[in-house]
């Protein structure tokens, strides 16, 4: 049987890995996935993305729509909002600015120099 998906979902994201969001004081180990983009009419670099079901962060949040946590990641942490849970308890992130991961600046990075020229 073969599959309709020619690609992964995820293949586009920027960041998939261990977190920890703090929430009204609490620090709560999760799960993300993230994507970002420099939002042309203002300049400002956002990302978004999705905690991956997470029990405890479910009790603290319940069905808020909106809240300010903080998203920290072994890159950096940064303010963010968290809210709007999905059918399967994923939970949306929603920042802007500097995002909790690395972001390639340098053309090598871009570019994925390996060296040979």
């Amino acid at each position: 049987m073969s599959s309709v998906f020619t690609h992964s979902p995820h293949e586009n994201s920027d960041y998939i890995g261990d977190a920890t969001i703090i929430v009204r004081g609490t620090e709560i180990p999760a799960h993300i996935e993230l994507k970002g983009y420099r939002e042309p009419i203002d300049g400002i670099f956002r990302w978004i993305g999705r905690v991956s079901a997470n029990d405890q962060l479910t009790e603290i949040l319940g069905d808020a729509q909106r809240t300010k946590v903080t998203v920290r990641t072994s890159h950096s942490a940064r303010p963010a909002f968290i809210g709007d849970p999905d059918p399967w308890n994923r939970y949306r992130i929603i920042g802007k600015s500097t995002p909790p991961y690395h972001v390639p600046i340098e053309l090598s990075e871009i570019e994925g120099d390996d060296g040979a020229e």
